[in-house]
């Protein structure tokens, strides 16, 4: 219930941001102080660099506590570097996104809490002096380490570095008006689920194969061509605290269009000072291909962040 309440309140600062700008034709006050703060300018000529690198900590420690408690400590990095290169109608954008973390409680073995591996690159050739480029993008998705299901003890491991790995190449239309706001719309978008691992076919140790992420166990690739529609919308809620949300949506063309893959990802930043910071993010995700439900996952940290270049 807790998980549901912080999405919804993600999702409403979202929505929030954006609903409250016009009204009656004109930019309300509210809104225009928040426009004031916002980096609503032109993609800027030649290169833009930026990153954040972060650590959170979350920990816990109990003694002679009567309620009880189990002492618990959990330790994540994250990094989101982008390299922009605007020029003439030419733009090429570049983003490095990692993180991987570890939780670990006292009798119990260490658990993962984030292992993710998203990197992507784009080139677009603006239409005209408007703000809609023609748009080639390449993604390639995947994980670190071993994935478990920790609900399951006696199961082997479910996922591995590139098993699976999502790389999808799409070409379309992007709306880019500002470095705060970009919309996809990719009708031509292959995508490719490799396994490079065939353990993962097998979990159970007991020799009987099963299918894994739309793979059969004989399989290691699997070719889906659809439409991806998707976007990223920042807003700078106050002074010190920036919401990034990312969405995006694919349906497959030749199977099942009906059961589209669906994904929300939501990072609210809240920053002490320079270099203390803390971070709430929620990430969505539903693929038939998975385990046809919707997953989810929260953190909440405290750490040390670094940040370069222009936000």
């Amino acid at each position: 219930m807790k998980k549901h309440l912080l999405i919804a309140f993600c999702i409403q600062l979202s929505v929030y941001a954006s609903a409250q700008t016009i009204q009656g034709g004109k930019v309300n006050t509210e809104s225009a102080k928040l426009a004031t703060k916002l980096d609503t300018a032109k993609k800027a000529e030649g290169w833009t660099v930026r990153g954040t690198n972060t650590l959170l900590l979350n920990q816990a420690a109990f003694s002679n506590w009567v309620s009880g408690g189990i002492n618990s400590v959990a330790l994540t990095g994250r990094v989101d570097y982008e390299f922009n290169l605007k020029s003439g109608k030419n733009l090429w954008e570049n983003r490095i996104l990692m993180g991987y973390g570890l939780r670990s409680e006292e009798g119990n073995q260490a658990t993962k809490v984030e292992d993710v591996i998203d990197l992507t690159s784009k080139y677009g050739y603006q239409l005209g002096t408007s703000n809609w480029y023609t748009a080639a993008a390449l993604n390639l998705k995947t994980q670190f380490a071993k994935g478990y299901d920790y609900g399951n003890p006696n199961q082997g491991y479910i996922s591995n570095f590139m098993a699976p790995g999502y790389v999808t190449l799409g070409v379309g239309l992007d709306y880019i008006p500002n470095d705060n706001f970009q919309l996809s719309i990719h009708p031509l978008t292959s995508r490719f689920t490799i396994i490079a691992d065939k353990a993962v076919f097998d979990p159970d140790h007991d020799g009987i194969l099963t299918d894994a992420f739309g793979a059969k166990p004989n399989e290691s690739l699997v070719y889906q061509l659809g439409a991806y529609v998707g976007g990223r919308y920042k807003a700078k809620l106050m002074e010190n605290i920036l919401l990034d949300n990312r969405f995006g949506m694919f349906t497959n063309y030749l199977k099942k269009p009906q059961n589209m893959v669906l994904s929300y990802s939501a990072i609210l930043d809240m920053k002490v000072n320079k270099f203390i910071s803390t971070q709430v993010t929620a990430d969505l995700f539903y693929d038939d291909n998975q385990i046809g439900k919707l997953q989810l996952k929260e953190t909440l940290g405290v750490g040390i962040t670094y940040k370069f270049g222009k936000y």
